[in-house]
């Protein structure tokens, strides 16, 4: 509760308290008695004066002290802040604080990782002289952990960072960083020869994580590796000259290949070139079609080939398909070379939406005429073969007609528009 001290209190403390300490006036006496006692010729005339405007400059601030205390200016005593709020803003601050360290820690443990699909078994390399900080980030790029400052914090308490052995170690994706820290503590895998399978029609993206998943090798450096090394191995395949944006996509042959376990990138790209060659020359395209098309064409053709035909019996009726319609100046309008432009998730979608077949990209070939710059998958050796040597026909159409992968070829729009309402019942789409 707040004191009110009144005007009467006031003038009564002001009075004691003169009589503690002395007026003005008093010590204006004292001091001249003193000088005059000093020096021996002060006068009362200039004493009586100093003590009438000591006087009056008393007088002066008695009467403004008056005038603030009738203004109503009453004279408070400082306020004081109530221990419960003192205690509430603690409270407060600390559920800030408390709040905070959560959030950082719990930041820590579920930071995205990469798109890997938990639960696979991959190969994982851990390269000589690899640092626990550098182990980390291998992790996180092949999808074992998901943050790589919590895997190193992890890896210190544990004290396993000390132990950690270079080598090929099998870990499977989405196991956590104790998993990991167990797996990369033991002694790894002895393994001389590794065999690596690269299954037909996928993307330099989905090869670079197939082969990081079975040989343990950077997916990220994969992929940089084979989207801009055609330059360094034109001189040994002349025909990868003016590959679109030095791409080698359509060049890394499908196989199964053998490799020690510690081949590197590009020990893995040189192999699917040489092998893309050797299949290439033993198929030995006629001269006519070396004469109407390069090899990067033929292998691009190859590519729409392999992901718009599903039986092998009907690559070489697509690569008719093609090649009548570029002779017709048609657009292709594929499916494939949109499918191209969307994540690997929907690669297998049976309908493009509008939005999609406009895409502004140079491989779609709903919105530009011919072939697309270049190959949109790996295709294999019955493409390339398609590509080679097309069936001789006049159809310009075809569309999906059965759950088992049959289509349908149309010479008419009208037959065309009547595979087309098949195909809407078959898949109800």
């Amino acid at each position: 509760m707040d004191v009110i001290v009144t005007m009467a209190d006031n003038i009564e403390y002001r009075r004691s308290d003169r009589k503690k300490t002395g007026s003005l006036t008093d010590k204006v006496r004292a001091f001249d008695s003193a000088r005059a006692s000093k020096n021996g010729n002060g006068t009362s005339e200039s004493r009586s004066a100093r003590l009438e405007v000591a006087d009056e400059h008393a007088a002066k601030r008695d009467e403004r002290t008056r005038r603030r205390l009738e203004a109503g200016r009453t004279l408070r005593p400082p306020k004081t802040k109530s221990p419960l709020v003192a205690l509430l803003v603690f409270g407060i601050v600390g559920i800030l604080i408390a709040s905070l360290v959560f959030c950082g820690w719990h930041q820590l443990i579920r930071s995205p990782g990469p798109d890997v699909e938990p639960g696979r078994e991959v190969a994982v390399i851990i390269p000589e002289g690899a640092r626990v900080r550098d182990i980390a980030d291998i992790l996180v790029e092949r999808g074992i952990v998901a943050n790589p400052l919590m895997f190193q914090i992890m890896a210190r308490l544990k004290g396993g960072g000390a132990y950690f052995q270079p080598g090929r170690f099998m870990l499977v994706t989405g196991s956590g960083y104790e998993a990991a820290i167990a797996a990369l503590s033991v002694t790894p895998e002895a393994a001389e020869v590794v065999r690596v399978t690269i299954i037909e029609g996928l993307r330099i993206d989905q090869v670079a994580h197939s082969v990081a998943d079975q040989l343990g090798l950077s997916p990220t450096e994969f992929e940089e590796r084979a989207r801009t090394a055609a330059p360094d191995y034109v001189a040994k395949y002349p025909y990868l000259e003016g590959a679109f944006q030095d791409s080698l996509e359509g060049f890394l042959f499908p196989d199964t290949y053998e490799f020690t376990a510690d081949a590197t990138v590009d020990d893995v790209i040189e192999r699917q070139l040489a092998r893309f060659d050797e299949v290439w020359q033993s198929i030995q395209v006629p001269q006519d079609r070396l004469d109407s098309f390069s090899v990067g064409e033929l292998v691009t053709i190859a590519s729409l080939c392999e992901r718009e035909a599903r039986l092998d019996d009907e690559r070489s009726l697509v690569a008719s398909v093609i090649d009548n319609r570029l002779q017709s100046a048609m657009m292709l309008q594929f499916c494939s070379t949109v499918q191209f432009l969307l994540p690997p998730e929907r690669l297998t979608d049976l309908r493009l939406s509008d939005a999609d077949t406009r895409i502004d990209s140079p491989y779609n070939t709903y919105i530009h005429e011919g072939l697309p710059p270049g190959p949109i998958c790996n295709p294999s050796r019955l493409s390339l073969e398609a590509a080679a040597r097309p069936a001789i026909t006049d159809y310009l159409y075809f569309a999906l007609t059965s759950q088992s992968g049959e289509q349908t070829f149309s010479v008419t729009y009208e037959e065309h528009e009547e595979a087309m309402r098949i195909s809407q019942e078959v898949f109800g789409q």
